[in-house]
């Protein structure tokens, strides 16, 4: 009896000369290949004319590079060639994390002009150069913090579109 952990039927099959096929050059009656074919036990593979179809795109469910003599590169491969050949390329966190501390830093110096209440001791409240300096970090920082939150945003489309074009979305 033969067992399987398969999930199709389990069957005993009386192994005979009748329903073998030839090995060793013996010749036994054809009627073997139906007998498998009608269980479904067995799996066969040739060589016709199908391979040229499936080369040249036949089957849509295998990809391109993995098609037999395809000289494509798969996409892990096309991404370590591209990262080697192109110039460095700014994170989009970085944009993100330098428009919020530039943001802070303006709103920061509006509450300390408003208190009169130096953060860092730099410049006292009563010097000459206490509010043009409080004034240029406000006028400056919150336009620079919002260009740098659009960069940071343009950076990540950028990074997404090219994730989404290697995983075949675009």
């Amino acid at each position: 009896m033969v067992a399987s952990l398969s999930p199709f039927r389990l069957s005993t099959a009386v192994l005979n000369r009748q329903s073998l096929p030839p090995l060793c050059g013996k010749s036994y009656p054809q009627n073997w290949r139906s007998i498998y074919s009608k269980r479904g036990r067995v799996i066969a593979a040739n060589n016709s004319k199908k391979e040229d179809d499936d080369v040249s795109g036949g089957d849509p469910s295998v990809p391109s590079w993995a098609k037999p003599g395809s000289d494509e590169l798969p996409p892990w491969a096309r991404q370590q060639a591209q990262g080697s050949s192109s110039s460095f390329e700014v994170p989009f966190y970085v944009y993100l994390l330098a428009s919020a501390v530039t943001a802070i830093a303006a709103v920061g110096s509006i509450f300390e002009y408003a208190n009169q209440k130096p953060v860092f001791g730099v410049l006292n409240s009563d010097s000459v150069f206490y509010a043009p300096l409080l004034g240029f970090f406000v006028f400056t920082g919150i336009p620079s913090s919002a260009f740098l939150w659009f960069k940071s945003v343009q950076a990540a489309n950028k990074e997404a579109e090219e994730q989404d074009r290697q995983d075949g979305y675009l």
